[in-house]
């Protein structure tokens, strides 16, 4: 019987540019260290997340990306960029005085994953993620577009769509819904954000209606998932195809057979492009995009503790 990872301690850690960073420790601190990636960008940890971790085997560390979760302030969007989150990565491993470490991550965390593990391959000694998002331009069409997931959701895009019925791009889509997230009036603003995260749920777990509740959390998630989207990523796309090559760290990528957010063909794509014999990739059939599919988890939990016990024995 697996035990869930028990708290050791939380700091917030001062990365520069006024942002602080949440840090959560848990489980066995001589365990095999494991960096906890959330995705979004924005989404920040969540406690129901240690269930895929034995507390007896790792060392669990649960990091709430600039803007996210507890990070402080939450929300904010200057100097968050994907340079800006790669290297706060190594900044905490440094202040940790890790050596190397794993990396596991879903969605957005496997996209900055697979980038730190590119830049700093020699930091890496294993990881696992699911549902991998590629910051391309056929990845975001696909997300926002009319051009991909809007054909096979159409009502759902409708919807979507509605605060901005006659942008035929999705940069005007955009600039809609950034005016849209900045309105003086309350109401308004709640409806933006509504908007922004039911589509993205909809294609995330197409049988489950569920949105956060929490109308603050939601508005920095729809804020700074929007302000990725904006600007192209910020070159994470030209990056992964540059350093991917260079990954070193056995890799495992779990992608849903019906992943709607990061279709298995935009990555398996990319995987022949610009992949290498260290990733290991296999699609979960009837899986979702993420872990509140009860297979994706499964299969998920299997990965981390495989790789767990094969540090363990190295």
């Amino acid at each position: 019987m697996r035990s869930l990872p028990t708290f050791i301690r939380r700091d917030w850690l001062d990365v520069g540019d006024g942002h602080q960073l949440h840090l959560a420790q848990y489980g066995d601190p001589a365990g095999v260290p494991v960096l906890y990636l959330h995705g979004g960008p924005g989404a920040g940890c969540m406690s129901e997340e240690l269930a895929l971790f034995d507390g007896d085997n790792c060392h669990v560390l649960m990091l709430d990306q600039r803007g996210a979760g507890r990070s402080k302030p939450l929300g904010e969007t200057d100097k968050n960029n994907i340079l800006a989150l790669l290297k706060d990565l190594e900044k905490v491993r440094l202040w940790l005085g890790i050596p190397a470490w794993c990396l596991v991550g879903g969605s957005f965390g496997a996209t900055l994953g697979m980038l730190y593990s590119g830049l700093y391959p020699e930091k890496v000694l294993s990881q696992v993620y699911w549902g991998l998002f590629i910051p391309s331009e056929d990845g975001t069409n696909w997300l926002y577009s009319n051009k991909g997931a809007a054909n096979l959701f159409a009502d759902e895009y409708l919807a979507f769509t509605a605060v901005a019925p006659s942008c035929s791009h999705v940069d005007q889509l955009f600039a809609t819904y950034r005016l849209g997230l900045k309105h003086n009036d309350a109401d308004t603003r709640h409806h933006y954000i509504r908007s922004w995260l039911v589509w993205e749920a909809a294609l995330a777990m197409p049988t489950n209606e569920g949105v956060s509740s929490d109308a603050f959390l939601s508005k920095s998630l729809a804020e700074i998932e929007l302000h990725f989207a904006s600007h192209q990523y910020f070159g994470a796309y030209s990056l992964m195809r540059e350093i991917s090559v260079g990954i070193q760290a056995p890799s495992r990528i779990l992608q849903g057979e019906l992943d709607w957010v990061c279709p298995t063909q935009i990555v398996e794509k990319f995987l022949t492009q610009f992949g290498n014999d260290c990733i290991n990739y296999s699609v979960i059939k009837s899986g979702y995009h993420g872990l509140a599919d009860d297979k994706m988890f499964r299969e998920v939990v299997y990965a981390i503790r495989e790789m767990a016990n094969n540090i363990k024995e190295v």
